[in-house]
């Protein structure tokens, strides 16, 4: 698949964070995603592959990187520094350094009528950052889309 980073990307936000890692996140996601049968991604909603897709991304960003997912399920940022493993849940909740993940971001086009599974970068006209996205200080995105 094609990518597009900026090469030299590196972020410092509580560990770094790079675009050689992002890549490597990236296509350790695909492979892990490329397991699960295509049936799975008809039979869900947008919301819940959402969910899984930036489970394994961060999961796979936080074993290219010095950092940990966040233990606690509703915690923010999505990834923290090792150091927050010994914080409480009241602090992992909302930590002060860490990088949170979205991936799906981006505003279709009005009747897209996009079903499941279906690329939607084409139909992208904007990105709107919602809910607790615009409260962290450090965001990801990760757009996916094949050619």
């Amino acid at each position: 698949m094609k990518y597009s980073l900026r090469q030299g990307f590196a972020i410092n936000v509580g560990f770094v964070v790079n675009s050689k890692q992002i890549l490597e996140a990236i296509n350790l996601t695909n492979l892990v995603l490329s397991d699960l049968p295509a049936s799975l991604y008809r039979s869900i909603d947008y919301k819940t592959t959402s969910s899984i897709v930036g489970s394994v991304f961060g999961d796979s960003l936080a074993s290219k990187t010095d950092a940990i997912v966040n233990p606690i399920e509703k915690g923010h940022p999505d990834l923290v520094p090792p150091e927050a493993a010994n914080s409480t849940e009241a602090q992992l909740r909302n930590y002060p350094r860490g990088l949170e993940i979205k991936t799906t971001v981006g505003n279709i086009v009005q009747g897209a009528n996009l079903r499941a599974g279906q690329v939607r970068v084409g139909k992208l006209i904007g990105v709107t950052w919602q809910a607790h996205h615009r409260e962290v200080k450090e965001l990801l995105a990760r757009i996916s889309h094949q050619d």
